[in-house]
């Protein structure tokens, strides 16, 4: 009887807790939809997150940096720029960048995007396609510019850059100040002469010159005007390796291998954000602009201040000289012959209002500006245009007036810097030039690297003085 009690009560026991169990877990209430979302945002960010850092560039990507970083006054807002030579990007793509500012600790640290300055990438001018290495900006307004002394880029725990910050402001001081891009290779040391002393007659009062190599006559020449403090050099070196992994730095080419003529785009970008007067210009050793009358800078001043014209359009016009000036003669410049050939323009600009420019156009301003084309041309004195070619007569002149008063002043220049003794062109230089880029051009898919893949060659022709300043790319 007994026992059968204990079992009885052991078996409703049973049911009991069975039963209590089972009304719990059915009386639970179900996940609050709050909950529900709290997590699901959670994962959104974690994905986020992880994205982010994708898109970061990092120590593994093929990048190097010009050593200065801009705040430049030219926007509104201010805004902070960087430039550098990498492989193409995406819009998504970023530099995680620290800003410091004076006497502040602790930095402010950003994203920073960017695009080419050709604004395709890969280029879509076909001697650049196959170049791995292309000139970008990378942009981001300010909402406290003041004081910012120096930016650190992030590339991963062991890669970090850091630029020292300059200012850029609109420009007030009237004048005319010349870009010249990357000069290599450069034996002509006669154009130079008649650059300055035409240039200096249009109105020009300031040269500023990227330097990679020139012969020792021409460095000659231009140390002589930069004693007068009438050219400024720019270092512009060989691009040297970029600070990657070992087992990275494999995959790419050199970038002295694989970018399109020294990237001559960048040059000229930096160098107007080095103009410090109110109008300015992109022009080879070969090239002058005139106006039908007067000086060009009087004509650009006239034409962009106060007016919506951001940049002056000239169109080109090859000129040969009889004789020459590689004779050592300058006589000719007083009246050029003008050969019957086109060639792309070349532009005068107001340098507060240039965003980016290329080699032959303004490709954006950084206010509602135009393009108005130019009454004046390019004298283009291009080196190997034939004077057998048809001419015709046109009225411009490299001098706006005096033109026997310069001929006289370049050829007591050269005497004065070769004491006396006139060295004889030779062609054999330019020429060398010449037929190594022409061989470049004929392999489908080459980058025109002309620093790399010409150096061995032009280093056999002849001896050349190279900037060798460290520090002026940073990776």
């Amino acid at each position: 009887m007994n026992q059968r009690v204990y079992l009885c009560l052991v078996v409703i026991s049973s049911l009991f807790v069975i039963f209590y169990f089972n009304s719990f877990e059915d009386s639970t209430p179900p996940p609050s939809p709050q909950l529900e979302h709290h997590f699901s945002t959670l994962d959104v960010k974690e994905k986020e997150e992880e994205e982010s850092v994708q898109d970061q560039i990092n120590s593994t990507f093929p990048i190097t940096f010009y050593h200065k970083a801009y705040v430049d006054y030219r926007y509104t807002p201010p805004r902070l720029r960087i430039f550098s030579l990498n492989a193409c990007i995406s819009k998504a793509n970023f530099l995680l960048v620290d800003i410091y500012h004076q006497a502040i600790v602790t930095p402010t640290r950003i994203k920073m995007f960017g695009d080419s300055l050709e604004g395709n990438c890969p280029s879509t001018y076909g001697p650049a396609k196959p170049c791995l290495y292309v000139a970008h900006t990378f942009f981001a307004n300010l909402t406290a510019p003041g004081g910012i002394s120096k930016v650190q880029i992030h590339l991963g725990t062991h890669r970090k850059v850091t630029l020292q910050a300059t200012r850029i402001d609109k420009r007030l001081e009237p004048g005319l100040t010349m870009c010249i891009q990357p000069v290599y290779y450069y034996s002509q040391w006669q154009n130079i002469v008649l650059y300055v002393e035409a240039w200096r007659a249009q109105g020009a009062s300031r040269f500023i010159v990227f330097y990679h190599s020139a012969t020792r006559e021409t460095r000659k020449v231009f140390e002589y005007y930069q004693s007068l403090g009438i050219i400024e050099l720019r270092a512009w070196p060989s691009f040297g390796n970029i600070n990657l992994p070992a087992n990275i730095a494999q995959k790419w080419p050199k970038i002295d291998e694989s970018v399109f003529i020294f990237s001559y785009f960048l040059a000229m970008n930096l160098c107007i954000l080095d103009i410090k007067t109110t109008i300015g210009t992109i022009a080879d050793f070969d090239e002058v602009m005139v106006a039908r009358n007067g000086t060009v800078l009087d004509y650009a001043l006239k034409e962009m201040t106060d007016t919506n014209v951001g940049a002056l359009r000239f169109g080109n016009n090859y000129v040969a000289m009889e004789p020459s000036i590689y004779s050592g003669d300058f006589s000719g410049t007083s009246n050029p012959i003008f050969i019957d050939k086109g060639g792309p323009p070349k532009n005068i600009f107001n340098a507060s209002v240039i965003d980016i420019a290329q080699v032959h156009w303004v490709r954006s301003f950084t206010e509602e500006k135009v393009t108005k084309n130019a009454d004046g041309a390019l004298l283009h004195l291009r080196y190997g245009v034939e004077k057998g070619d048809k001419k015709l007569e046109k009225p411009f002149k490299f001098f706006p007036n005096n033109a026997k008063t310069h001929i006289e002043n370049m050829h007591k220049t050269t005497r004065q810097i070769f004491n006396g003794t006139v060295p004889v062109f030779s062609p054999e230089l330019i020429d060398g030039l010449n037929s190594c880029v022409k061989r470049i051009s004929k392999k489908k898919n080459t980058c025109r690297s002309t620093g790399g893949m010409c150096k061995e060659e032009m280093d056999r022709l002849g001896e050349w003085v190279y900037d060798r300043t460290e520090g002026v790319f940073l990776s």
